[in-house]
């Protein structure tokens, strides 16, 4: 037996998943073998991959399992994050809804180790690269179902607080580069003035909605890590993600379609609830500025390394989903 240096002791490891295995599929189940993998280096919560063999009872042959388990470190945590998991398999991912999220198969309390299925998929930035509408319209869809999900939460986030959120970004590009400070903070300035009121009805949102978060299975959305998952106006998480597509059409010229073209592909999809939201301006303003000038191109291009999550770019074509923060199962 192998275990990630992430992970628990390998003795406290094994004892964590057979009692999964018996949590899952009845006190008959015997764990055969396993190996533990980190999914990632980075990112707020250790994350190892778990490939687990073992026999159930009443069938003679091994079976195979591919499991996540997310370390936190607070029970209440990881116990949010799991109900959440639950209530969305029960009232957003069935019935053909082209959504999936993690499945909870047990918590571990004394490891403080969340176990959950092992989601693959492509990323999304290569499958929008690939195949395009098809994909943005996924985007879309996945995000109108999440958002009208009747998920119990206490968490609110205002337009407000995000943009509170913002603020130390903005001080932090504002030390970085100085010359843009001024224009930077009149930027600021205009948020400030113009923070639209909190939505009447407040929406399920997952809150930390990115690139790194998505994948694509199959005409399916893969929808990872639920940490952050909040309630709010829909808009906030469309200005999260179209933001980081902003910046990766900087970044990279000729990568993906116009920005014009993303936006449009996910809001003909995801519905009037998301598209007439006004939460993207606040997220997008601050994290990609203007494109007008050459400095404010070579501002993104040179300081979104340093804005975005750092995560990103870990995913290949050729590597399944499932990983660790902030693209972790949960």
């Amino acid at each position: 037996m192998s275990a990630s240096p992430a992970a628990l002791h390998p003795a406290e490891t094994q004892a964590a998943l057979a009692a999964a295995l018996r949590e899952a599929h009845g006190p008959g189940a015997r764990l055969v073998a396993w190996t533990g993998d980190p999914l990632t280096q980075h990112g707020r919560r250790r994350v190892v991959r778990y490939d687990v063999e073992a026999c159930v009872a009443d069938v003679p042959r091994v079976h195979r399992y591919q499991w996540v388990g997310k370390f936190y470190d607070r029970d209440e945590d990881a116990l949010r994050v799991a109900a959440v998991l639950r209530e969305l398999a029960v009232t957003a991912c069935g019935g053909g809804a082209g959504v999936v999220v993690p499945s909870v198969i047990a918590y571990d309390a004394p490891g403080r180790v969340l176990l959950l299925t092992y989601e693959s998929g492509k990323s999304l930035t290569s499958a929008i690269a690939r195949e395009g509408s098809v994909v943005l319209a996924g985007v879309g869809r996945a995000l109108a179902v999440l958002h009208a999900a009747p998920i119990s939460l206490d968490a609110m986030t205002s337009p407000a607080v995000a943009l509170d959120h913002l603020r130390p970004k903005l001080a932090e590009l504002c030390a970085r580069f100085p010359g843009e400070a001024a224009r930077l903070r009149d930027e600021g300035l205009e948020l400030d003035r113009a923070v639209p009121p909190a939505p009447p009805a407040p929406a399920f949102l997952h809150g930390d909605l990115g690139t790194a978060q998505l994948l694509w299975n199959a005409g399916a959305i893969v929808v990872l890590d639920f940490d952050d998952c909040t309630r709010g106006d829909p808009a906030l998480d469309l200005g999260n993600l179209l933001a980081q597509l902003r910046r990766l059409t900087l970044r990279k010229p000729g990568k993906l379609p116009d920005l014009a073209s993303l936006k449009g592909g996910i809001l003909e999809a995801a519905g009037p609830r998301v598209a007439q939201g006004r939460h993207p301006r606040c997220v997008s303003a601050l994290r990609s500025p203007r494109s007008g000038s050459a400095p404010a191109g070579r501002l993104v291009r040179a300081g979104c390394a340093a804005a975005e999550d750092p995560c990103s770019d870990l995913r290949s074509d050729s590597t399944p989903g499932g990983r660790g923060d902030p693209a972790a199962p949960g």
